[in-house]
């Protein structure tokens, strides 16, 4: 199978939208109320699930769901089912997350996203106890989980109930634990290290956003043992998290008087991306994305290796293009791929997604369809996380790759946003650009103000000061850009920043001269 993106695009809409549907689904019994909105219970295998439904649903059919005390400080679920969000709560009190809660969960996820069809990924809310519930649940099904918002969570039993640290502790509910996870003694629980402090890579793999919000005098679940913990730790694996702290404020109240940072990062996470499957063959998936960031919908392209497994999380690595729409003066990438089995070669997954207008990975300061960077950071990349399960979606899972203007977008994306992606690769690009005009740019950027936000050797001098661009950069040439990766080397050099720099053999400037395969495995080191 040869890979042409023209061809394709014949192709393509034959083939329907394979998303979720918007529509209402009918639960089952009377209707009560719960502030307004219908509520009902349904049945999980002996086990009661309280569903309240929006009076409009979102597209995708997001929904949130609750560890415990469903209906305490509800401002921010009425605020979400306005928006269109479902509401589940699953009753198993005096569970406290522990295995057998898990499965009783797993049941319960199974009903809601098969018989009921919400979407497939949900937001967790994790209040007080609540925080083991969620946590444990999303660590054994981390490709379940759109976000995790805790408020206050326990994070650890040992911290609570157990009392191993600074907090009052629980006798009473630490004896369930000893009986929910069968330890034989007091000792054995002490030495477990399957709290959620202790098991957070799934989360980051998978991508997962966390956001916590707990008071910094917390004497029943105190922050440092529990929220500070896993921050720390879930950011030195590459995940994302964003701390509320509360000054002075003890483990109640919970909640914010304003909820307006909660519903946000709920929606921005846990509503599907607007996007449709529209062709899958021979590993090849093929979406027509539609963002707000563009002026036009665009196509995204995966291309896995055949037998890949959600259970071993495999590298991406981004392919940037050089043209807008399908353009192939330049080459195709993906053929590249395709046509050297680079895919099965390196069991690794590759994405390329096209632009409305000539890329060159920059927002545009006036025009709101003119965001190239937001377009790659807020819309493919979730996107991505929403539908490819069989990837890694943590900073050190993600490469960047480009020749020409996308080889200046994959140094320019890396260090802006060092968070995101672990290196970036550019062959024969424009690195040393020191003014927009030249090459189709000034209509991207905008203005020179605007683009001195993007000049790499503006961004780089105030790297070296953080040292965030050390082992992580890439380039090579020569084709039309010789000097501009010479001046760059000596520029590093300067700067003592640490970088690779492979200088010819004398190529075409084109995707497909032979220079792919040589700077791929160079980037997958």
């Amino acid at each position: 199978m040869k890979i042409c993106h023209a061809s394709l695009i014949l192709f393509l809409m034959c083939f329907a939208n394979t998303g979720v549907s918007q529509e209402a689904v009918q639960f089952p019994g009377q209707a009560g109320d719960w502030h307004g909105f219908a509520k009902y219970q349904v049945d999980v295998e002996g086990k009661t699930a309280t569903v309240v439904v929006p009076k409009k649903v979102a597209p995708g059919r997001p929904w949130v769901w609750h560890g415990e005390f469903f209906g305490h400080k509800p401002a921010p679920d009425i605020e979400l089912l306005n928006r269109g969000f479902h509401l589940v709560y699953l009753s198993i009190p005096n569970m406290l997350g522990s295995p057998s809660a898990v499965k009783h969960w797993d049941k319960c996820y199974e009903v809601m996203t098969g018989k009921y069809q919400l979407a497939p990924k949900v937001a967790l809310v994790g209040l007080s106890r609540g925080g083991l519930y969620c946590y444990n649940w999303a660590i054994a099904n981390p490709t379940k989980v759109a976000c995790i918002y805790g408020d206050a969570p326990v994070c650890d039993f040992k911290s609570w109930p157990g009392g191993n640290g600074t907090g009052k502790g629980s006798e009473q509910n630490w004896k369930l634990v000893l009986e929910l996870w069968n330890f034989k003694d007091e000792e054995e629980a002490l030495a477990y290290k399957g709290n959620p402090v202790d098991q957070l890579s799934p989360l980051a793999l998978a991508g997962v956003p966390l956001l916590h919000v707990f008071g910094d005098a917390d004497d029943v679940v105190p922050w440092e043992e529990n929220s500070g913990l896993i921050a720390d730790r879930y950011r030195k694996l590459g995940g994302s998290i964003q701390m509320i702290r509360k000054k002075g404020v003890n483990h109640h109240p919970h909640g914010l008087e304003d909820s307006t940072p909660i519903v946000e990062f709920i929606e921005k996470h846990a509503a599907p991306p607007k996007g449709q499957a529209i062709f899958r063959e021979n590993g090849l998936e093929t979406y027509q994305l539609e963002s707000e960031h563009q002026s036009a919908p665009t196509n995204l392209y995966v291309l896995k290796p055949l037998g890949a497994q959600k259970e071993k999380p495999l590298r991406i690595v981004f392919l940037l293009p050089v043209e807008a729409g399908e353009g192939s003066q330049w080459g195709s990438p993906l053929a590249e791929v395709y046509q050297q089995g680079l895919h099965e070669k390196h069991q690794i997954i590759f994405v390329t997604a096209t632009f409305s207008d000539l890329p060159w990975y920059a927002d545009h300061p006036d025009n709101p369809k003119l965001q190239q960077e937001q377009y790659i950071l807020g819309s493919v990349l979730p996107f991505i996380r929403w539908n490819v399960p069989e990837g890694r979606h943590d900073r050190d899972g993600r490469l960047l790759i480009g020749f020409s203007k996308s080889g200046w977008g994959a140094w320019s994306l890396l260090l802006r946003h060092p968070d995101k992606f672990a290196k970036a690769a550019a062959w024969d690009a424009p690195l040393m650009m020191k003014a927009p005009g030249k090459y189709g740019s000034m209509p991207i950027f905008g203005s020179e103000e605007n683009f001195e936000e993007y000049h790499l050797s503006a961004i780089l001098k105030q790297a070296s000061e953080s040292n965030v661009a050390d082992n992580r950069l890439i380039h090579a040439g020569y084709g039309n850009f010789r000097e501009h990766h010479e001046e760059m080397d000596s520029l590093l050099k300067s700067l003592e920043i640490p970088a690779i720099y492979i200088d010819g053999p004398q190529r075409k400037h084109h995707w497909q001269s032979g220079w792919f395969p040589e700077l791929l495995e160079e980037l997958l080191k």
